[in-house]
């Protein structure tokens, strides 16, 4: 029934769709981005959302409508042919699995979850096959392209459109490898759906986006729901949610796990945790062993990993150290959960004097906000708090949430621009000083209100230095 369906609804889209040499180009998702000859495929079952994407992709020359919900023409004001399919929702993602079934090629398909760490075991592992002279696409927060050629993303998962049109056009470079940052919100709003992963990654999970999915048991399921569309999910059992999980449910899916402890693992890939080339903490361990996995796994020879893994360079925005001779030591981090601030202090350890930059999110998870700023008043000597993205949020609510965690009061000092409080932090910085800038990276803009900002932490603090 549902294949009839299928056919229906493609064989709408290409009576009513004229000029566009790929099938991908006849249809369209975002009533924003419809061009004249596409079809609109309207899945909101919200009515008046449906209603108001139809009416701005007839406005913006759709040249027919597939909607899941029936309308009348005298509430649309249009003669254009539509469909309703009213499941559409369901099942409107294997047209895209249809048009791919032309390629012969078939690359491995790699999903990477998880709270902290999976933009950098994205690129990494990436930059690790890349070495070994495969050819990676990759769909990131850090961009999609076949790597390292990558073109802005505004999405860690960007729509299900993107993702597929993405997928062929990787096909078509005939990319040995395609790697996939999952996010939650993606997962859960079946941004990948039909995407069958050959290898999926969970780096490990955190108390995160509670704005969003409301309580941890709906975000660890969301983050959970990868390995049902995963032949094998390596898992880091060092992460005590992801250790505590029955796994017994997902019964079609092999289970490895990874750890940097000692402890014996069933089903443990055969790694080494040890890492010859972790200088200056500039990669994650658990990054590391990640990729010592997947190519384990993918039959790579142990000199051919240790090459690849000794090859690997840095990360931008990830545990970027800049070193000075007379203003200290700069530690660059898009840190922005409890965890990932713990950790960075855990691993950079040191007797030094700690300065740490910082604030966070508005719009975000605000029951963070305390904790975080604890950790920071715990290892930090002085502190700026200063603007992250605000969003719509005001900095000094921001602020107050912040805080309550805070306890050396005399050790703070509060500066919305980031670019001033940069500048204070570093007039003030001397040789043996050790400066964490955390939450940024290499992100390229604060978001302020409706403003979007050009900045970047890397990039003004080697500027600062350039000056001097």
């Amino acid at each position: 029934m549902q294949q009839n369906k299928l056919n229906v609804l493609i064989k709408f889209i290409l009576n009513n769709s004229k000029y566009k040499k790929k099938f991908f180009d006849r249809f369209e998702i975002d009533s924003r981005k419809i061009t004249t000859n596409q079809v609109f495929l309207s899945i909101d079952d919200n009515p008046i959302k449906n209603s108001k994407h139809i009416k701005n992709a007839i406005k913006n020359n759709a040249s027919g409508i597939v909607t899941i919900l029936p309308f009348l023409r005298k509430d649309i004001k249009s003669t254009l042919p539509f469909l309703v399919v009213e499941d559409l929702k369901e099942f409107y993602y294997k047209i895209f699995l249809k048009y791919l079934e032309k390629y012969k090629h078939y690359p491995k398909i790699i999903g990477i979850t998880g709270t902290n760490g999976k933009t950098s075991t994205v690129l990494l592992l990436a930059n690790a096959l890349t070495n070994a002279k495969k050819k990676v696409g990759l769909i990131s927060s850090e961009g999609i392209g076949v790597y390292p050629k990558l073109k802005e993303n505004n999405y860690t998962t960007p729509t299900i459109d993107v993702i597929y049109k993405s997928y062929d056009n990787f096909l078509n470079s005939r990319c040995d490898y395609i790697i996939i940052e999952c996010s939650s919100q993606g997962l859960h709003q079946d941004r990948l759906k039909g995407i069958f992963f050959d290898y999926s990654i969970i780096t490990n999970i955190f108390s995160d986006h509670l704005d969003y999915h409301k309580t941890l048991k709906s975000y660890v399921n969301s983050k959970l729901s990868i390995i049902n569309q995963s032949k094998v999910a390596i898992l880091n059992y060092d992460s005590s949610i992801l250790k505590k999980i029955d796994y017994s449910r997902f019964k079609e899916t092999k289970i490895h796990y990874i750890s940097n402890g000692t402890q014996k693992l069933d089903n443990h890939p055969n790694m080494n945790s040890s890492y010859t080339n972790n200088k200056a903490n500039r990669f994650h361990i658990s990054s590391v062993l990640f990729i010592k996995s997947i190519m384990k796994l993918e039959g790579f020879k142990d000199h051919a990993i240790q090459k690849s893994l000794l090859n690997l360079t840095t990360v931008n925005g990830r545990r970027n150290v800049i070193y000075t001779e007379n203003k200290g030591t700069y530690i660059i981090d898009y840190a922005h959960t409890a965890q990932s601030y713990k950790d960075i202090y855990k691993e950079f350890n040191t007797n030094k004097p700690i300065t740490t930059l910082f604030g966070c999110g508005g719009d975000r998870d605000k029951t963070k906000r305390k904790i975080t700023a604890r950790i920071v008043d715990k290892y930090s000597s002085n502190i700026f708090i200063t603007e992250d993205n605000s969003r719509a949020e005001k900095f000094t609510t921001i602020v107050k949430d912040i805080l309550k965690g805070i306890n050396k009061k005399s050790h703070f000092i509060i500066q919305k621009s980031r670019k001033n409080a940069l500048k204070s932090l570093f007039k003030k910085s001397r040789s043996n000083d050790m400066n964490f800038i955390l939450g940024k990276g290499s992100e390229n803009y604060i978001i302020r209100g409706k403003q979007k900002i050009k900045h970047n932490d890397m990039n003004f603090i080697l500027d600062m230095l350039k000056r001097i």
